[in-house]
């Protein structure tokens, strides 16, 4: 995995774009968690005097910390790949305005399928800042969306899926709450029907972003280099080696 995770360094700093408004989920705590990760380390390799079972509470948070950076590293490569083959629809998504006209910060994660609560393969949260209806609002505070993302094989679709539904929703936030709470309240939770029946305009939204993205992805493969295509597969090593917590 040391292997893979340098390799997964090297192409992130080649193919390097400078996201503004979609931010990658892990961001904020990113710092803080390499930090730790270098300070348990060191614990762990200097300190004589640990117990056998202190060495393996060490070794256990350490296998916490490099499974948040692999999904961090993920995450990066996930929105970079996004942009290169669908930058139209990224550019959207990334100077979107809610209708207080603010641009809201879409922050999105890519996730072991086992953290996605009711099987569903992709969410994004639908909540408003305190008296403001226009005001979206995430764990990451006022102005922001939270979109997570299964890793799964179709994760770019399914990120477009997502991106739709924020696309109608931050514009639209009050009257979609409004219309949310009138046609789901009664429903018990199913992820392919709650935000999809025949007349949600956000789902609606939704199928055409996934619809467009698969004729840019497409397209795209008719012209990839073969540079890109081999890059592809070694991602897709690391990623499947990341799924299963090998380090």
């Amino acid at each position: 995995m040391k292997k893979y995770c340098l390799w997964l360094a090297v192409l992130i700093m080649s193919w390097s774009i400078m996201f503004a408004e979609i931010k990658n989920g892990y961001g904020p705590e990113i710092e803080g968690i390499r930090e730790s990760l270098k300070s348990l380390n060191i614990l762990l390799t200097e300190d004589n005097t640990l117990s056998l079972f202190q060495k393996l509470q060490i070794k256990n948070k350490i296998y916490k910390l490099r499974d948040y950076i692999t999904y961090y590293e993920l995450t990066e490569e996930l929105l970079t790949q996004f942009k290169t083959i669908a930058p139209d629809l990224f550019n959207e998504i990334d100077s979107l305005k809610d209708n207080n006209g603010q641009i809201v910060k879409v922050f999105v994660r890519f996730v072991p399928e086992n953290e996605m609560r009711f099987r569903a393969s992709g969410t994004t949260n639908l909540a408003h800042f305190e008296n403001d209806r226009n005001t979206y609002y995430s764990e990451y505070g006022p102005a922001t969306v939270s979109v997570k993302i299964a890793s799964v094989n179709k994760s770019l679709s399914l990120l477009a899926h997502e991106f739709g539904h924020v696309k109608y929703q931050v514009p639209n936030l009050a009257s979609y709450i409004e219309y949310y709470s009138t046609w789901y309240q009664n429903e018990t939770f199913n992820s392919n029907y709650i935000g999809h029946n025949d007349h949600d305009p956000s789902g609606m939204k939704a199928l055409e972003y996934e619809n467009t993205f698969r004729d840019y992805y497409l397209s795209f493969l008719k012209t990839a280099p073969a540079k890109w295509k081999n890059a592809q597969a070694l991602l897709e090593k690391i990623r499947r080696a990341a799924l299963k917590n090998v380090f």
